[in-house]
């Protein structure tokens, strides 16, 4: 068995495939069965975040298999993209894509150690059937805790670094937010993420705050693309109120 790169797999843990408009996660068979719960909770967000970064690329895939994970026969696990995909890619975001990746495996490496340990222990154990579902709020909430991680380590580095907070630059409050609007800690390689969302309309969408340089940051707003036409009044409505969300952050970068 070889993964995409040509090399030989002695273990293969999981890839992504294109699915239609969207990115499909296969799990090994057997790892899948011998899922822990608590290990599948830590997984989810990690599984979720590489798929939102490969969907921005799988229009550049030359290959079904956009992403692949698996354990060499040396023993050594190698996360490869398809080929030449991997040249579109920012370093960061590749870097941050590629760290998720290892984790995904570290925690696949957890469930075939611990099965081993309880069969060792002469633990019974019988498999549950497959969850193909997903608790959209679980997802979410382990993202959220991803991201503040994430923020955190970010501000630390910043200090550890003495870079000083820009003058005249002016922290958001709630209140500078259209009515019913909310934001939160969101998830994405590409930098430190915001997810706002509003009261009624659900979501709609994210502000990324990519770094540029030793002292520039890139701020990428991403709209929420939902079910709807999106000539639909809802729609229509949604982006409208996310646009005055972006004019209001932008407007505190530049005072």
């Amino acid at each position: 068995m070889k993964n995409i790169a040509g090399n030989n797999v002695s273990i293969f843990l999981y890839r992504f495939d294109l699915l239609g408009n969207g990115i499909d996660f296969v799990l090994n068979e057997a790892i899948a069965e011998d899922m822990y719960p608590d290990i599948a909770e830590k997984m989810k967000p990690l599984v979720h975040a590489c798929c939102e970064t490969l969907l921005r690329y799988r229009h550049l895939s030359v290959s079904n298999i956009i992403m692949d994970g698996n354990i060499l026969v040396t023993g050594e696990f190698e996360v490869m993209l398809s080929q030449g995909l991997g040249r579109h890619f920012p370093d960061i975001e590749k870097q941050q894509l590629f760290q998720d990746a290892k984790k995904v495996a570290d925690l696949l490496t957890e469930v075939m150690d611990r099965r081993s340990n309880d069969f060792d222990e002469g633990k019974q154990w019988t498999p549950s059937p497959a969850e193909h579902t997903k608790n959209h709020e679980k997802v979410k909430k382990g993202l959220e805790q991803l991201g503040r991680k994430k923020r955190q380590r970010a501000q630390l580095q910043w200090l550890a670094d003495g870079l000083l907070v820009r003058p005249g630059l002016r922290q958001l409050r709630p209140e500078d937010l259209p009515s019913g609007v909310t934001t939160s800690s969101g998830y994405d390689h590409r930098g430190i993420c915001y997810v706002f969302e509003h009261q009624k309309l659900g979501e709609l969408g994210r502000i990324v705050m990519i770094k540029a340089g030793e002292q520039e940051m890139l701020m990428q707003a991403d709209l929420y693309i939902g079910q709807e036409n999106p000539e639909s009044a809802i729609a229509k409505k949604r982006r409208a109120i996310f646009e005055e969300v972006v004019a209001t952050i932008h407007a505190c970068f530049n005072l």
